[in-house]
């Protein structure tokens, strides 16, 4: 038994698989105190293993759910989502990502809401900020209020270790060297074909970022297929060129086999995923329009030797109101409120 295995013997915390090759339960960790260095480090291994853990009942607040989040790393904050003079919801709290489905002054957003499309790409298999010069490590999403039962609302993973396992010889040749231009708007058109707001974005006039498609997942030691629904095109290629292989290998990596569901139970649930290894999508529901589902998410920024990908390592973002830079476009999304008023 490994010091950590014996560590992990002596907490009571216990992993409860969930899906045959990845994703687990875990059980046994109190989030009513700051959590020990040593269950942090208990935590980073069964990541490691299982790409996705469940914790139910955390009873985490917005303080709580940031200082944990801090214990792994570097958090992203929402600065670059926030409209200049409006109020974040979530208040001082812009390390967390407002992923709810309520404005500010509590309406519930409609499906003719900008905010609405937007968030329909969400349901697209997808790793979070693979858009940004550097990209998310862990996910961490917790439910602050929950929509009614049987209204929906899941969350699915899927696994991009395994699904890069499974392919033949003769494709993983041929995708060994590749690297995929990332886009925020190219999965939000996709996500919504019907929005004129949304198809009127043209990706290629904002920012992108380039990062290899087969890579080494380091807390595992496995090969991964880092791709996305974001993946616009194959550095060097055209975009007719790179759509059949990003779609096919998207088609893969989604297939039954590799993917399952996480239903939400309680508020105070919380979920932790690595982009770097798992993909993810909202599954959506008859709650959208309805009923309120106020999540809260931490973005843990990717410290691995590949977190900046191929991409300059600048804290320029995108988002709805990021700022210019000299060398790259970015979204200007008070046009795009404009547009959509």
């Amino acid at each position: 038994m490994t010091a950590t295995e014996t560590l992990r013997a002596n907490s009571g915390i216990t992993f409860k698989p969930l899906a045959p090759t990845f994703g687990a339960e875990c059980v046994g960790v109190d989030f009513s105190k700051p959590v020990p260095g040593s269950t942090v480090q208990i935590i980073r291994d069964g990541m490691a293993r299982y790409g996705v853990l469940v914790f139910r009942g955390t009873q985490l607040d917005d303080a709580g759910h940031v200082a944990f989040a801090a214990q792994f790393g570097d958090l992203d904050d929402q600065t670059p989502w926030i409209h200049p003079g409006t109020p974040y919801r979530l208040g001082q709290y812009t390390q967390l990502s407002d992923v709810g489905n309520i404005e500010v002054d509590g309406h519930i957003v409609q499906k003719e809401d900008i905010r609405y499309q937007i968030n329909q790409g969400n349901k697209l298999f997808h790793v979070d900020c693979s858009y940004n010069p550097r990209r998310a490590g862990y996910s961490m999403l917790r439910a602050h209020t929950l929509p009614p039962k049987g209204t929906g609302g899941g969350t699915a993973f899927a696994d991009t270790r395994t699904a890069y396992d499974d392919l033949d010889a003769e494709s993983k040749d041929r995708i060994k060297d590749l690297v995929l231009w990332h886009s925020l708007w190219h999965s939000r058109r996709l996500g919504a074909p019907d929005s004129a707001v949304l198809q009127s974005v043209n990706p290629e006039d904002h920012a992108m970022a380039r990062h290899k498609l087969v890579q080494l997942h380091e807390p595992s030691g496995r090969t991964n297929l880092y791709i996305a629904w974001h993946a616009y095109r194959v550095d060097g290629w055209t975009r007719e060129e790179s759509r059949p292989l990003i779609e096919a290998l998207l088609e893969h990596a989604s297939q039954d086999k590799y993917t399952f569901q996480v239903d939400w139970e309680n508020n105070g649930d919380l979920i932790i995923w690595d982009n770097t290894c798992v993909m993810h999508r909202a599954t959506g529901g008859t709650y959208q329009g309805k009923y309120v589902r106020d999540m809260r998410r931490a973005t843990v920024l990717d410290s691995s030797s590949t977190a900046w990908g191929l991409n300059d390592q600048t804290v320029e973002r995108s988002g709805m109101f990021a700022s210019t830079t000299k060398n790259t476009k970015w979204v200007d999304g008070q046009d795009v409120k404009t547009q959509a008023a």
